[in-house]
Order: structure tokens, then C-alpha cells, then sequence
């Protein structure tokens, strides 16, 4: 898209970054440890064919919470991100 509109002109350097694959994902998942061990393969299965920042993006609104605000516990390893608020966030992301 950026090449079609002539905006990748305006750079010195470009980087193509490949997709993530299922169990690309999975292995940031674990680092990551905002997952239950049990829902870990079921969201890297999710995020399959998913560029590396949309699936940081989509951690970040998950942690953030239903309500917002609970990204702390999530990070801090307190609290796990609940598998279907995570797919309402992915679901979110994909539509556009």
C-alpha cells in the first residue's frame, strides 16, 4: 500500500518485517505470560499470519481490560487476559 502511494519514497530505508505464524506467535505469547498455559496455543492460533506490532496491539487492549485500566495486573503476572476478551479485541483489529 505505502509503495502504491509513493510514501515509501520519503524514507532512506525500508524493512519488510514477514507475518508471524502460529507458532511464532505463540512463542511471543509465552513470553509475554498474559495467557493462561491453556489458552496460549488457542490466541497464537488466532494471531496467525498477524504482523508483530498488531500483535502487540491487540495484547495491549486485552490487558487494558472489559473496563480499562487493569493492563498493570496483567503485566505485573497478577491477572491472566481472558481468552474471549481477547478474541472481542482481535475481532476489533481484523475489521480494519
Amino acid at each position: 500500500f505505502l509503495v502504491s502511494i509513493g510514501i515509501c519514497d520519503s524514507f532512506s530505508v525500508t524493512y519488510h518485517v514477514p507475518k508471524l505464524k502460529a507458532e511464532d506467535a505463540g512463542k511471543v505469547l509465552e513470553q509475554l505470560n498474559v495467557f493462561n498455559e491453556d489458552d496460549v496455543d488457542a490466541a497464537a492460533e488466532a494471531l496467525n499470519d498477524m504482523p508483530i506490532k498488531k500483535l502487540y496491539m491487540v495484547v495491549e487492549m486485552a490487558a487494558q481490560g472489559e473496563q480499562g485500566g487493569g493492563a498493570e495486573s496483567i503485566f505485573s503476572g497478577k491477572e491472566k487476559i481472558r481468552i474471549s476478551h481477547f478474541y472481542d479485541c482481535l475481532q476489533d483489529i481484523v475489521r480494519y
